[in-house]
């Protein structure tokens, strides 16, 4: 049975701008047409998810503006459950994205409506695995492990101080490699950390338990890598897989979504995954 997954988290209208080379400080340079994607790491890993078989509701908050209905558009779309986003005065989240022609980026974030998330706690009980990350308030956060049965998954991103309180109640724990550094290498429950192409690693009680090394792929975008990864990891985790595949099948979907343009449109499905690993291993 495809899992039940709760995403509490943001819902961001995101700009991207394609350029030769990322600016430095003081610095401008030309960008190619600005363009407009549904976005937000909270949403990400919502259709993330969706695409890899799971039966995802998001919960968050979106203005009641024309990014708001673009980003609820785009969830319906891949089969996320919307009922529970809130539409409030704030206006939606914005982020502004800029890709260099190498794939690498720069992400600002101006927050609105992600600061009014809010979640139902009876359809979080229920689910199968839950999913978190950093842009939302902490305060919810917490609330949201304490009314989570199934597993409660936390990607700590953008990277922040995890409260001992919040720690108590995480059972997966999701970074890049530098958060990992700033968090002062965390050794509570299961512990992934990625490393953009390079090899993840997934420790136990500080212990190393399972690896995978990712696809080598020609990257058009690695924004909304990192969201994918976690989607997938957390379907296949929740149906019962063991790390070690959950991580390989996390990693393929990770590189699949590079191909692309846009956090949400190159999101690969499960079906496009398996494929992948089957043309991969012949």
């Amino acid at each position: 049975m495809k899992p039940q997954i709760a995403v509490v988290g943001s819902i961001n209208a995101d700009l991207v701008l394609q350029m030769p080379k990322l600016p430095g400080r003081g610095e401008t340079v030309s960008s190619a047409e600005p363009k407009w994607f549904p976005g937000g790491k909270g949403a990400n890993q919502a259709v993330a998810a969706a695409r890899m078989g799971g039966r995802v509701s998001m919960f968050g908050a979106v203005g009641d503006d024309e990014p708001g209905q673009m980003c609820l558009a785009a969830l319906a779309q891949s089969g996320v459950n919307t009922d529970s986003v809130l539409k409030v005065a704030s206006p939606t989240s914005t982020a502004v994205v800029m890709v260099e022609d190498t794939g690498e980026n720069q992400i600002v974030v101006a927050d609105g409506a992600n600061q009014h998330a809010t979640f139902d706690a009876a359809q979080i009980s229920a689910a199968d695995a839950v999913l978190v990350q950093f842009e939302i308030p902490e305060s919810v956060i917490i609330e949201v492990g304490k009314a989570a049965n199934g597993i409660f998954c936390v990607n700590a991103a953008p990277v922040r101080e995890i409260s001992k309180e919040l720690a108590e109640l995480i059972d997966v724990l999701i970074v890049n490699e530098h958060e990992f550094a700033q968090l002062g290498n965390p050794a509570f429950g299961l512990v992934i950390v990625t490393a953009g192409s390079n090899e993840v690693v997934a420790y136990q009680g500080g212990e190393v338990v399972a690896k995978s090394a990712p696809p080598k792929v020609e990257a058009l975008d690695t924004v909304g890598a990192g969201d994918t990864f976690v989607g997938a990891f957390i379907v296949s985790y929740a149906s019962g897989q063991s790390v070690a595949d959950s991580l390989e099948r996390a990693c393929a979907a990770s590189a699949l979504s590079t191909l692309k343009l846009g956090a949400q449109s190159g999101m690969p499905t499960s079906d496009e995954v398996d494929q992948f690993l089957q043309s991969s291993k012949n």
